[in-house]
């Protein structure tokens, strides 16, 4: 391997919903095969990069727990991409989308003399509109699919910085995570044209492999060096299990970060709900939407161009025509039995997390275990169907649930230092 005359950093500041996930996990399971072909993924885990991000774009800042983890992580990581000199860095990280003129600012001066590679991957805002919804949820936000879609709508808007002033996460949102052509300007401004790559996520996703091929391609590996698959997926949710977590968050307000991400973040959506996604619908655009995202979808084809940047993929990833089947009013959310089938599932995995925390306490603190889920099994969770009522008394007891888990995990984690069951999940930007 030669040495190289400065140091290389390959940024993947990928828009938000654009497979960001799945090459991040395929590049740490091949992170060894990765390094001897020369790049190297930095960082001892992928958490070390998300602490490096919070703390540049100062996200979570409120929160004291995610704070003291990302308390001088850029710097830190700045340092080891400055250090190496035998290899090209790797760095991956969706929130760097959200950067803005200042903190680029910052970025500018950090890493003057590297010479760095940035690839931005973009996506069908017809998928990621959706895809965002649900992650807004799962980030404890609280609008309808409904609200959420005329936000969106509202995002092309000339006073569209007004509406998010005034409230309207729905514009807030999409702008923060999918206004490609900000994206564009912003990191223009670090790299030249002919080392700013955009990425098109496939339309059709018949091999899984072609994103990676592409993504290998624009920063310069051989796509078959990465053997190894990727060792877990971000499960999407269904349409009934996103709206169960919104009752849930409108119940839980104040709750901070880092225990809403450990505990109904993840496992309740990750893992309990997001094993749901085959039985249940995806929430569909409705016509205006649709409209909108072909529109928007034009108007990003347009700043790529403009911009220079190179293209790894092809532009008609991004239709700038409505699919025929989108053009329709969207049928009526989830009923309530429905989202009480979700609940069941809900409460069948909480009340396994509630006894597996209890025996981790007692194990680490030498003492009883704390006290089990004591009230009664409620009565919608044997039953079938159910109504408006029923689904408001589930997100009762599910709240009182989560609030006890919550609980149980702090003792847990005051009774020991490891975190290696949070290290890897990224925290709510």
């Amino acid at each position: 391997m030669q040495p190289v005359t400065r140091p290389v950093l390959h940024l993947h500041v990928g828009a938000m919903k654009t497979g960001t996930t799945y090459l991040q996990e395929l590049m740490v399971v091949n992170r060894d095969a990765l390094a001897e072909a020369g790049f190297v993924f930095v960082g001892p885990g992928w958490s070390r990069q998300v602490r490096a991000v919070q703390d540049l774009l100062h996200l979570d800042q409120h929160d004291p727990q995610i704070a003291a983890l990302s308390a001088g992580a850029w710097d830190e990581l700045v340092a080891e991409v400055r250090g190496r000199r035998d290899a090209a860095s790797l760095v991956s990280m969706e929130f760097l989308s959200f950067t803005r003129r200042r903190r680029m600012t910052q970025v500018v001066r950090d890493l003057r003399g590297v010479e760095v590679h940035v690839v931005l991957t973009v996506r069908d805002v017809t998928s990621t509109i959706p895809a965002q919804w649900q992650t807004s949820i799962t980030s404890k936000r609280t609008h309808t699919w409904e609200e959420f879609q005329a936000g969106v709508q509202r995002a092309a808007s000339p006073v569209w910085a007004a509406h998010a002033v005034r409230g309207d996460t729905g514009v807030r949102e999409f702008r923060r995570t999918q206004d490609v052509a900000r994206m564009l300007r912003t990191w223009g401004r670090l790299v030249p044209p002919e080392r700013l790559t955009v990425v098109t996520v496939p339309v059709e996703r018949r091999d899984p492999d072609e994103l990676w091929q592409r993504f290998a391609t624009a920063i310069g590996v051989d796509p078959a060096v990465a053997t190894e698959p990727p060792s877990r997926s971000n499960p999407s949710l269904g349409h009934a299990s996103t709206e169960l977590v919104r009752r849930l968050n409108v119940t839980l307000e104040g709750t901070l970060p880092w225990d809403y991400n450990r505990t109904v973040k993840s496992p309740l959506a990750t893992r309990f709900l997001g094993n749901r996604r085959a039985i249940e619908e995806r929430a569909h655009l409705d016509a205006a939407t649709a409209r909108f995202a072909a529109d928007w979808n034009r108007s990003t084809r347009e700043a790529i161009v403009a911009s220079g940047a190179q293209v790894v993929g092809d532009l008609d990833d991004l239709p700038v025509e409505p699919a025929a089947d989108t053009l329709r009013e969207a049928a009526h959310g989830p009923d309530a039995a429905a989202v009480l089938d979700a609940a069941r599932d809900a409460w069948s995995g909480l009340t396994t997390l509630h006894e597996r925390r209890r025996r981790r306490i007692a194990r680490l603190g030498d003492q009883p275990r704390p006290d089990p889920v004591d009230a009664p099994v409620p009565d919608w969770v044997g039953s079938t169907g159910g109504t408006d009522a029923d689904l408001d008394r589930a997100v009762v007891d599910l709240t009182t649930l989560v609030r006890t888990l919550m609980r149980l995990r702090r003792e847990m984690m005051e009774l020991t230092t490891d975190e290696t069951d949070d290290a890897d999940e990224p925290d709510s930007a």
